[in-house]
């Protein structure tokens, strides 16, 4: 299994017409997580997919199984992606095509953000929870990679004691964008407390200011508060979520 994110720019003050847009009851979900490739055979799944906002930012975070390739040309052929697509085209920056197959799959590479880094304690779907923050010009994304890689690889590695909710973290990087994004159990106030038990996300927080446009305080409540806002929770194998 893997992640990726998908980058859109949005119209400031319009997140509440958005957020209607992707909640439940308005959203139509896709007909099978399923995808398969251009001869009809299984090329994969769409695992996790966690949609988040903040400011000018909106992201969506999968995490998939099998052929990437085949992700775009999958939601390209989605009726509710197609819909919730017209419906978003009035609040995007930038206008895009996505009526046809082709016209999704070449704005899907165009959005992909850079994985800087990715490591799981176990591969499988949970909850998702998102952090952003804008980077500063002339940072190396590779930088910022090594950075979360210092402080959270070897963490990630080791397995999870009993009632630790931490599954995987996942950093993506566009332009001035940096996207942190946790998977987890249970809670969200119970993975920001764990992210805080260890010392995990000041540590984190703390590295990444030399590339950071602005820093911010990385006490436990006011970083649960910074998380982005998650509009929509899509799993194959767990009830969607608020």
């Amino acid at each position: 299994m893997a992640f990726i994110a998908i980058g859109y720019k949005v119209r400031l003050g319009h997140e509440e017409e958005i957020a209607e847009i992707f909640a439940e009851g308005s959203f139509r979900r896709a007909d099978s997580a399923e995808y398969r490739d251009e001869e009809g055979r299984s090329a994969g799944r769409n695992v996790s997919t966690g949609l988040f906002i903040e400011g000018e930012l909106m992201t969506r975070v999968v995490q998939f199984e099998g052929d990437l390739r085949q992700i775009g040309r999958h939601m390209g052929g989605q009726q509710g992606v197609k819909e919730a697509e017209r419906k978003l085209g009035p609040y995007l920056q930038v206008p895009r095509d996505t009526e046809t197959v082709e016209g999704f799959q070449q704005y899907f590479q165009n959005a992909l953000m850079t994985c800087v880094f990715q490591e799981f304690r176990e591969e499988r779907s949970a909850q998702l929870a998102a952090w952003t923050q804008r980077i500063a010009p002339g940072a190396d994304e590779d930088e910022i990679g090594t950075v979360f890689e210092r402080v959270q690889g070897e963490v990630l590695r080791k397995p999870a004691e009993d009632g630790d909710p931490l599954i995987a973290s996942v950093a993506f990087v566009k332009d001035e964008h940096l996207v942190w994004a946790v998977q987890y159990d249970g809670e969200f106030d119970a993975v920001v407390r764990r992210l805080h038990a260890d010392g995990l996300a000041p540590r984190t927080e703390g590295a990444l200011r030399p590339f950071l446009a602005g820093a911010r305080d990385a006490g436990q409540g006011l970083f649960g508060a910074a998380a982005m806002r998650r509009l929509q929770m899509l799993s194959a194998d767990v009830p969607p979520a608020g």
